[in-house]
This record gives C-alpha cells, sequence and structure tokens, in this order.
C-alpha cells in the first residue's frame, strides 16, 4: 500500500471545510427552532439543506485529498455564501474566505494534480 500523506494544504483545506460545514448545520439548527416547530424545520431544511448537504461531502472528498471534493468545495460554499447573504449576512466571510483559499494556486495544484495527467 502506497503511503501518500496529505501536505499541509490539503489538511488546513479540510478543517477549514469542517468548519463551513457546521457552520451551515448550527445555522439550520437555530433557523429550525425560531418559529412554528414543523414548519420552522421544514424550511430551513430547504434553505439549508442542500449547503449543507454540499459541504458534507465536499469535506469528505477534500480528506480523501480527491478532485470531486475540491470541485464540490468550489459548489458548496458558493451555495453557502447566497444562503448566508439571504439569512445570515455577518457569516457570509467564512465561506468567501475559504473560496479565495481554494482558489490558491498551491491548494489548487494538489486537487486538480491528476485531471492534467
Amino acid at each position: 500500500m502506497k503511503d501518500e500523506r496529505l501536505p499541509n494544504c490539503a489538511k488546513i483545506a479540510t478543517v477549514l471545510q469542517a468548519c463551513v460545514t457546521c457552520l451551515v448545520l448550527i445555522t439550520w439548527g437555530a433557523w429550525a427552532t425560531w418559529g412554528v416547530f414543523p414548519n420552522s424545520l421544514i424550511a430551513s431544511s430547504i434553505v439549508f439543506g442542500p449547503a449543507f448537504l454540499l459541504c458534507a461531502v465536499a469535506t469528505l472528498g477534500l480528506w480523501k485529498g480527491k478532485m470531486f471534493g475540491w470541485v464540490l468545495s468550489l459548489l458548496g460554499n458558493a451555495v453557502a455564501t447566497l444562503v448566508f447573504c439571504f439569512g445570515a449576512r455577518p457569516f457570509c466571510i467564512v465561506p468567501v474566505g475559504f473560496l479565495i483559499f481554494l482558489l490558491s494556486p498551491y491548494v489548487r495544484d494538489f486537487y486538480v494534480r491528476d485531471y492534467y495527467e
């Protein structure tokens, strides 16, 4: 078995993506408890559910060092940014900052390395 360790940029990306996933989950829970219970749970699931699923799968992909994790992370953080702009404006800075980190050359080159070979 080949011992392929993740570089520090991939470890940082995985941890930051897990933080964004937790932030989406916490905001989803907060929205679910602010209104009339069944209706607020349904509404918050419609708003935050897709962003949470994208971010959770992206975390697993980044953790394994796969390109699909990087692509889903870009997509998930873009969706999370839009959702936070709609519902929790101060939290927008977290996914935007992480998008900038994901598009930095060192991180991008690590996750896209196998695509061009």
